[in-house]
């Protein structure tokens, strides 16, 4: 049966909604090259069988950069054009909200590998659902096929990393192709030629928006002039304020610059009681940690609290609470939080690059403890994202 017959942009005929860029850009669906079409003729055979209806209606959706990905043929490019002409094919910069959306508010299954780990807020129905989104899979037999997935629930640290990756994309800054690109520019210090330009205009410090990038041009996304690069830009790592459960608030440490915290930390610093009730800040000291940054690394020293300090390892088998001696320094790895109270945490966010008006946020051997000779620091860098930001991760 022809892939045209199956395709409906009627919300209320349709009976699966389709992560079409997904299915297409998967080489684990079949053949040797990293974007097939062939791989959702073959789906929409697949969700036939499923379904067990030879007329299948699908609902297919698509970022816009599919329909100019020098990956697939220029025949493929056009037959995808001409379902976006027909109407058969909804074509978005950016498809996943609109995917949920008809997941969300009309109860239909989503056909995706994708996690969907930047709108886990958004739809906090998503970690844990098992009704909601199918896997397409290629047997042993080399057909592909359908099953049913349950979403995970993912660790603070991923769904921060994937909000921050997806703002990047919608910026233009990242680019799937080139997934090591936006570092060039995020690294920077960027300046706007039009005066009094509220995101690139101040030359005493440096900028914190985030630029947009068109092609081979870094520009102001207020005034859509070029920038200019003013140098390297400091780095940052934000870390989240959590109180029973809930972040309250949020702050930066910036690289070479140590950070105390506390409930009235001597000589500046973060105090807590702005975020915190009174009763939980009344078991921090005033100078409880010092939290450092060298660009890479976040690690937290407990110089003299007096209730002490704990780190919350992340564990496989569950979370475990680990002492933090006094001049003690302990590099954070991802998933570890910094308990102050048995309320109150600092969890360090899985962004890597940090920008003020967005304010959202390997297997290691067991850490150590300082000995007399002075503290031991295992550095666990953070880097971007675990599947290389090449396509979803599964």
């Amino acid at each position: 049966m022809q892939c045209e017959s199956r395709l409906t942009l009627d919300a209320s005929a349709a009976d699966y909604v389709v992560d079409v860029a997904n299915v297409v850009r998967e080489p684990a669906l079949g053949g040797d090259r990293p974007a097939d079409l062939a791989r959702f003729s073959a789906l929409l055979d697949a969700l036939a069988e499923f379904a067990r209806d030879p007329a299948v209606q699908v609902y297919a959706i698509t970022d816009r950069s599919l329909l100019t990905d020098g990956r697939l043929t220029a025949q493929e490019r056009e037959r995808l054009d001409g379902w976006y002409r027909d109407g058969l094919l909804e074509v978005l910069p950016r498809a996943d909200d609109r995917i949920l959306e008809l997941a969300d508010a009309l109860e239909l299954r989503v056909v995706s590998g994708d996690n969907f780990l930047d709108f886990h807020r958004a739809y906090p129905w998503i970690p844990g659902d098992r009704e909601h989104f199918l896997r397409p899979f290629l047997g042993e037999d080399g057909v592909l096929g359908v099953r049913p997935r349950i979403m995970p629930v993912p660790p603070e640290w991923q769904v921060s990393r994937k909000e921050e990756e997806g703002l990047l994309l919608e910026a233009g800054v990242l680019r799937r192709w080139a997934p090591s690109g936006h570092v060039a520019v995020l690294s920077r210090d960027w300046r706007c030629p039009e005066p009094g330009c509220p995101l690139f205009g101040a030359a005493d410090r440096p900028s914190t928006a985030l630029p947009r990038r068109r092609k081979d041009q870094v520009l102001c996304p207020t005034h859509g002039a070029p920038l200019a690069d003013a140098g390297p830009r400091p780095r940052r790592a934000q870390v989240k304020i959590v109180m029973d459960g809930t972040v309250r608030g949020r702050f930066m440490v910036t690289a070479g610059e140590p950070l105390a915290v506390g409930r009235a930390p001597a000589g500046g610093g973060i105090a807590l009681g702005a975020w915190v009730d009174d009763h939980a800040v009344e078991a921090v000291s005033r100078t409880h940690v010092v939290l450092a940054y060298d660009g890479r690394m976040l690690t937290v020293l407990d110089e003299r609290s007096a209730n002490g300090t704990r780190i919350r390892h992340a564990r496989p088998t569950g979370d475990e609470l680990v002492p933090l001696y006094r001049g003690t320094a302990w590099t954070l790895r991802r998933g570890d939080s910094v308990v102050l109270h048995d309320r109150l945490e600092l969890l360090p966010s899985g962004r890597q690059f940090v920008f003020e008006e967005d304010a959202k946020d390997g297997t290691v051997g067991p850490q150590q403890q300082s000995s007399a000779a002075g503290p031991t620091m295992l550095s666990v860098p953070l880097p971007l994202s675990d599947d290389g930001l090449g396509g979803d991760p599964a």
